[in-house]
């Protein structure tokens, strides 16, 4: 499969999924958020601010949303997810023309569907085969980032953190050494020096290369849950080329609407047959012989499901 197609095809499912702050706009119930920080803080306060705001989070759902990626006209975007892996994204251009996209991830695979993709498949892969694959060259970054991306970001009091660094604009810049089974990563979290929310999420492998930037404004308090969320989220995968704008006017929180059992489940699309994103062969060199293999996915809830240790 030729490879600038296959990044084309992840990205396109996933910008569903992902500048400067904005000022805060007015809430209907008048609410204001806030204030984090009346002194500058020290490294635990500024851990302990960005935790307390997603820790409240389990689920997440976005009502009227719209997802812009250049060349293309806007998406009306379905978004639903579950904290640690579970999500999924449903964008359509009108409810005449039906689906475009759906991409998703639950405990133990994460898959993609693009209306328009040749040649027409569900393309899929279990978490800890994705790891290890060729595709993971073009999209190096866990699942739940997009998560975090949404402004759900945590930071691990036990991993590595140096901080706060004073940006030039007298934003507090945190860095991060992470570990995933790709290896070792760096992010760098840029937080409000004042409402202690996150406001840019940068990503580094282990070479330093950027890999995946999120960038949120339109911060709005909720007080009945404590939690404040962007509302506008800037995503860049610079590995694949591509960039996109995630616009949400309403949160759902904690109440999702819908069973979990087929929500976070793959589709089955006639004439899509599924191909596994982790086959080497999907890979091969245009002069190799035909290597596109359809595998059978078991059913949700059947097989064994890998143990997933969340890290937050």
């Amino acid at each position: 499969m030729n490879r600038h197609l296959l990044g084309l095809l992840i990205v396109g499912g996933l910008v569903a999924t992902t500048g400067a702050s904005c000022p805060l706009r007015p809430q209907k119930n008048g609410a204001s958020p806030p204030v984090a920080f009346s002194a500058p803080p020290n490294l635990e306060q500024v851990i302990h601010v960005v935790n307390a705001n997603s820790a409240p989070v389990r689920q997440l759902q976005a009502e009227g949303a719209t997802l812009t990626v250049q060349g293309l006209p806007p998406l009306r975007a379905d978004l639903v997810m579950e904290r640690p892996r579970r999500f999924r994204l449903r964008g359509q251009l009108t409810g005449f023309t039906g689906p475009e996209i759906d991409m998703g991830s639950n405990d133990e695979l994460l898959w993609l569907w693009v209306k328009r993709t040749q040649p027409r498949a569900i393309y899929y892969a279990r978490h800890e085969q994705f790891h290890l694959s060729p595709a993971k060259q073009i999209l190096p970054i866990e699942p739940h980032w997009l998560i975090e991306a949404l402004g759900v970001a945590y930071l691990d009091p036990m991993a590595h953190h140096e901080g706060p660094f004073e940006t030039e604009d007298g934003r507090l810049e945190i860095r991060s050494r992470l570990y995933s089974p790709q290896g070792e990563m760096n992010r760098v979290t840029i937080v409000d020096n004042r409402y202690g929310w996150v406001l840019e999420q940068h990503l580094h492998d282990a070479s330093g290369r950027l890999v995946a930037v999120a960038k949120a404004s339109d911060h709005r308090h909720d007080p009945a849950w404590r939690v404040t969320l962007p509302h506008r989220v800037e995503v860049e995968l610079p590995p694949a080329q591509m960039a996109f704008v995630f616009n949400v006017p309403r949160y759902v929180m904690n109440q999702v609407n819908g069973d979990p059992a087929s929500m976070f489940a793959m589709p089955q699309v006639e004439g899509f047959p599924p191909v596994d994103l982790a086959d080497p062969r999907l890979f091969a060199p245009p002069s190799a012989e035909p290597a596109i293999y359809y595998t059978h996915v078991l059913p949700p809830g059947e097989g064994p499901i890998q143990e997933y240790r969340p890290t937050w």
